[in-house]
């Protein structure tokens, strides 16, 4: 912990409501990311992200400074995540809602066209769909290491922290999880191919 975040913490430790104030906003925008990435409710992000600035509060005295304040605070919020899933009955389920920003950075490695053209826009589109579905079937294992590092500011070395795995854990799983992912998507698109071929037989 720096001593930036050192003098944060001791002012809210003394009751100083600007520096809470502070912390909160430092952190809220990475806060809500990490829980909309792992739950896709939006419903249930302010809430959530409420409980996660309650559990740092209450837990701040006790906050030791092993890790830096933002790890500590977003493996806070990876648990507020976790919890809901599981009382939710969602937990290892693959009932996810969209993750639209994920989508859009793994549809920016697609090639560009150079000119615009329909049909690679109509594939693009599909294969954005086919991304969502995707990542709703990943086991939370892998899908949720994967969502993380999507995120910016969240490194391989503080995901580690927030799931409380070695870096090289979260590198294999993350490997594991694109890998699924890819199948995934391959098959389907196979499928909706001889699907097609069948339907323009008939």
């Amino acid at each position: 912990m720096d001593r930036n975040e050192q003098e944060l913490v001791q002012r809210c430790l003394t009751g100083d409501q600007v520096a809470c104030t502070e912390l909160v906003a430092a952190y809220a925008r990475l806060v809500g990311s990490v829980i909309w990435r792992a739950t896709g409710d939006n419903n249930a992000v302010d809430d959530l992200v409420q409980d996660v600035f309650l559990r740092v509060f209450q837990g701040l005295r006790n906050f030791g400074g092993r890790a830096k304040l933002s790890t500590w605070i977003y493996t806070i919020a990876h648990r507020v995540a976790i919890d809901h899933l599981r009382q939710v009955g969602r937990w290892q389920e693959g009932l996810r809602g969209s993750h639209d920003d994920d989508v859009a950075q793994l549809l920016d490695r697609l090639p560009a066209p150079t000119v615009i053209n329909p049909e690679v826009i109509a594939m693009q589109e599909q294969v954005g769909d086919l991304v969502r579905s995707g990542l709703a079937q990943l086991p939370d294992k892998y899908r949720l290491p994967l969502v993380y590092i999507s995120l910016d500011g969240l490194d391989y070395a503080t995901v580690a922290e927030m799931l409380g795995v070695p870096q090289g854990t979260v590198k294999t799983r993350v490997f594991r999880g694109k890998y699924m992912l890819k199948v995934w998507i391959v098959a389907k698109l196979r499928w909706r191919s001889k699907a097609g071929k069948v339907s323009d037989a008939m």
